[in-house]
């Protein structure tokens, strides 16, 4: 009987084991406005419905400017950011178009009272031809971008949050800075000097990948897989949806003037 007993003790053990859910701890920072929360809730919710258990621990004020470091240097496990070919020689990608394209259709936000200096754009050439300076941060693909399409660029080292205020000054050499449609209305609403380009979209044809620190990189097949389980599933259109379609209502994207730029291959 006692031998029984333990048999049944060790099963009960071993069917508790095979059932637990591997747990996967990551860091994560955070952002202001919660401009993090659809990739934190998208990684954390596609974890677990593919049977994993996601701890994730936030990292709040990262500095801008060392995000890309700490993340080479496992302070952070992962950071979400445009696919270029740098980012994808210098780390793991998981390869997986995290807002279904939403991130390339670039909207312009200019100081307010100015919304209407581009009305009369109608192509490239003329948007070339209308001198304005679009400031980008350093290391955004948009640099890339705008440079291939001789587009008059500003490139801002450091903390790029900065171009804020240099924009709404109105003396620092901006005319616009180029914001992602799923970003521009919480940052709109955040800077009352500054307004959102109502008629253009400049389109580029890349979307944001998750990049894994060297010690995260072991979770790069379990979170693609969990990824394209999200595709297929909805739930992460679901989470589109729930966290950033509510704001591009107001830009009436389906209304506005769609120019394609010319994209750098990979």
């Amino acid at each position: 009987m006692p031998l029984l007993r333990l048999l049944s003790v060790l099963c009960l053990c071993l069917s508790i084991s095979a059932n637990a859910a591997e747990i996967i701890s990551l860091r994560v920072m955070s952002l202001p406005n919660n401009r993090h929360v659809y990739y934190t809730k998208l990684l954390e919710e596609s974890l677990r419905a593919a049977g994993y258990e996601p701890r994730i621990e936030f990292v709040n004020t990262v500095p801008q400017a060392r995000i890309w470091r700490m993340v080479a240097n496992n302070q952070l496990s992962l950071i979400w950011g445009v696919q270029t070919s740098t980012r994808d020689h210098d780390f793991a990608s998981v390869s997986n178009q995290l807002t279904n394209g939403l991130i390339g259709e670039r909207i312009l936000l200019v100081r307010k009272g100015h919304e209407q200096d581009y009305a009369h754009v109608k192509t490239t050439d003329d948007l070339r031809r209308l001198g304005k300076v679009g400031g980008v941060g350093e290391g955004w693909f948009d640099v890339e971008v705008w440079q291939l399409n001789a587009l008059p660029v500003y490139i801002k080292s450091g903390d790029w949050r900065q171009m804020f205020r240099m924009l709404a000054n109105g003396d620092r050499g901006i005319d616009y800075m180029v914001r992602g449609a799923n970003e521009i209305v919480d940052e709109a609403a955040s800077y009352p000097d500054l307004g959102i380009e109502p008629n253009l979209i400049l389109a580029h044809d890349r979307d944001m990948h998750l990049y894994l620190s060297p010690e995260a990189e072991r979770y790069k097949s379990i979170i693609e897989s969990a990824l394209a389980q999200a595709d297929r599933s909805g739930l992460k259109n679901k989470l589109i949806a729930q966290y950033i379609l509510p704001d591009l209502k107001v830009l009436n994207l389906d209304k506005r003037l769609r120019l394609k730029l010319n994209t750098p291959p990979l």
